[in-house]
Protein backbone atom coordinates (compact mmCIF):
# COMPACT_ATOMS: atom_id res chain seq x y z
CA UNK A 1 0.00 0.00 0.00
CA UNK A 2 1.37 3.30 -0.74
CA UNK A 3 2.60 6.18 1.51
CA UNK A 4 3.81 3.39 4.46
CA UNK A 5 6.72 6.01 4.87
CA UNK A 6 8.91 4.61 3.32
CA UNK A 7 10.95 6.14 0.91
CA UNK A 8 11.46 4.29 -2.48
CA UNK A 9 14.78 5.57 -3.56
CA UNK A 10 16.65 4.58 -0.17
CA UNK A 11 17.00 1.40 1.11
CA UNK A 12 17.39 2.17 4.80
CA UNK A 13 20.70 0.37 5.19
CA UNK A 14 24.80 0.55 5.21
CA UNK A 15 26.02 3.32 2.93
CA UNK A 16 29.31 2.24 0.87
CA UNK A 17 31.45 5.25 0.62
CA UNK A 18 34.82 5.05 -1.03
CA UNK A 19 38.03 5.98 1.51
CA UNK A 20 40.13 6.63 -1.19
CA UNK A 21 42.03 3.30 -0.90
CA UNK A 22 43.23 1.32 -3.30
CA UNK A 23 42.68 -2.39 -2.33
CA UNK A 24 43.64 -5.49 -3.35
CA UNK A 25 45.98 -7.40 -4.45
CA UNK A 26 47.77 -6.03 -7.89
CA UNK A 27 46.02 -8.35 -10.78
CA UNK A 28 48.34 -10.86 -12.23
CA UNK A 29 50.21 -10.06 -15.75
CA UNK A 30 48.37 -13.13 -17.47
CA UNK A 31 45.13 -14.32 -17.50
CA UNK A 32 44.73 -18.22 -15.62
CA UNK A 33 45.27 -19.74 -19.49
CA UNK A 34 48.56 -17.44 -20.15
CA UNK A 35 46.82 -14.95 -22.68
CA UNK A 36 47.13 -11.39 -21.91
CA UNK A 37 44.20 -9.17 -20.35
CA UNK A 38 42.19 -7.49 -22.43
CA UNK A 39 42.39 -3.49 -21.65
CA UNK A 40 38.72 -3.43 -20.55
CA UNK A 41 39.22 -5.90 -17.83
CA UNK A 42 42.36 -4.51 -16.48
CA UNK A 43 40.12 -1.57 -16.17
CA UNK A 44 37.18 -2.95 -14.81
CA UNK A 45 39.64 -4.67 -12.11
CA UNK A 46 41.16 -1.56 -11.13
CA UNK A 47 37.91 0.39 -10.76
CA UNK A 48 36.36 -2.51 -8.56
CA UNK A 49 39.97 -1.94 -6.39
CA UNK A 50 38.75 2.14 -6.18
CA UNK A 51 35.50 1.15 -5.52
CA UNK A 52 33.40 1.89 -2.29
CA UNK A 53 32.24 -2.56 -2.73
CA UNK A 54 36.53 -3.03 -2.40
CA UNK A 55 35.56 -2.26 1.33
CA UNK A 56 33.50 -5.29 1.28
CA UNK A 57 36.74 -7.40 0.38
CA UNK A 58 38.05 -8.88 3.83
CA UNK A 59 39.92 -12.29 2.46
CA UNK A 60 42.16 -13.27 -0.02
CA UNK A 61 39.15 -15.49 -1.01
CA UNK A 62 37.13 -12.63 -1.41
CA UNK A 63 39.58 -10.78 -4.00
CA UNK A 64 40.22 -14.61 -5.64
CA UNK A 65 36.47 -14.43 -6.63
CA UNK A 66 36.75 -10.88 -7.84
CA UNK A 67 39.59 -12.32 -10.02
CA UNK A 68 36.99 -15.26 -11.30
CA UNK A 69 34.62 -12.42 -12.41
CA UNK A 70 37.17 -10.44 -14.13
CA UNK A 71 38.61 -13.41 -16.38
CA UNK A 72 34.67 -14.37 -17.03
CA UNK A 73 34.12 -10.76 -18.05
CA UNK A 74 37.73 -11.22 -20.40
CA UNK A 75 36.34 -14.33 -21.46
CA UNK A 76 32.86 -12.60 -22.19
CA UNK A 77 34.51 -9.72 -24.33
CA UNK A 78 36.81 -12.45 -26.62
CA UNK A 79 33.55 -14.56 -26.94
CA UNK A 80 29.77 -13.58 -25.76
CA UNK A 81 27.65 -15.84 -24.67
CA UNK A 82 24.32 -16.10 -23.15
CA UNK A 83 25.22 -18.84 -20.15
CA UNK A 84 28.37 -16.88 -19.36
CA UNK A 85 26.23 -13.46 -19.35
CA UNK A 86 24.21 -15.33 -16.75
CA UNK A 87 27.07 -15.77 -15.07
CA UNK A 88 28.32 -13.00 -14.73
CA UNK A 89 25.67 -10.92 -13.55
CA UNK A 90 25.09 -13.61 -11.03
CA UNK A 91 28.58 -12.77 -9.82
CA UNK A 92 28.55 -9.21 -10.33
CA UNK A 93 25.23 -9.25 -7.99
CA UNK A 94 27.05 -11.08 -5.29
CA UNK A 95 29.66 -7.99 -5.03
CA UNK A 96 26.77 -5.07 -5.17
CA UNK A 97 27.75 -3.77 -8.47
CA UNK A 98 24.83 -2.64 -10.05
CA UNK A 99 21.76 -0.57 -8.12
CA UNK A 100 19.52 -2.94 -8.15
CA UNK A 101 22.37 -5.83 -6.11
CA UNK A 102 22.90 -2.57 -3.68
CA UNK A 103 19.47 -2.73 -2.91
CA UNK A 104 19.33 -6.33 -2.43
CA UNK A 105 22.51 -6.42 -0.30
CA UNK A 106 20.47 -3.45 1.55
CA UNK A 107 23.75 -1.46 0.97
CA UNK A 108 22.58 2.63 0.29
CA UNK A 109 23.84 3.81 -2.89
CA UNK A 110 26.68 6.88 -2.47
CA UNK A 111 26.34 9.82 -3.55
CA UNK A 112 27.95 9.68 -7.71
CA UNK A 113 30.99 11.38 -6.88
CA UNK A 114 31.95 8.64 -4.15
CA UNK A 115 31.18 5.85 -6.52
CA UNK A 116 33.90 7.11 -9.57
CA UNK A 117 37.00 5.01 -9.71
CA UNK A 118 39.61 7.56 -7.94
CA UNK A 119 37.24 10.22 -7.27
CA UNK A 120 37.40 12.07 -10.75
CA UNK A 121 35.03 10.95 -13.28
CA UNK A 122 31.20 10.67 -12.96
CA UNK A 123 29.50 7.79 -12.95
CA UNK A 124 27.91 7.87 -16.09
CA UNK A 125 31.08 9.27 -18.26
CA UNK A 126 31.58 7.04 -20.41
CA UNK A 127 34.10 7.59 -22.85
CA UNK A 128 33.90 7.01 -26.82
CA UNK A 129 37.60 5.50 -26.81
CA UNK A 130 35.96 3.04 -23.90
CA UNK A 131 32.98 2.16 -25.60
CA UNK A 132 35.19 1.94 -29.06
CA UNK A 133 37.48 -0.41 -27.00
CA UNK A 134 34.90 -2.43 -25.63
CA UNK A 135 33.13 -2.93 -29.12
CA UNK A 136 36.60 -3.82 -30.19
CA UNK A 137 36.98 -6.60 -28.18
CA UNK A 138 33.70 -8.23 -28.46
CA UNK A 139 33.60 -8.15 -31.99
CA UNK A 140 37.16 -8.77 -32.63
CA UNK A 141 37.80 -6.00 -34.74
Amino acid sequence: MAGQGRSASRVNGETLKWDGLVRGPEMPGLRPDGKEWLPNSIEYYEEFRRSPQALKMGTDLDWQSVLDLVFLKDCFYRRPGAQMAAEIRARENAFGITPMARHALKWDAPDPNQMAAGGGADVNDVSAERMSGLRNSILGG
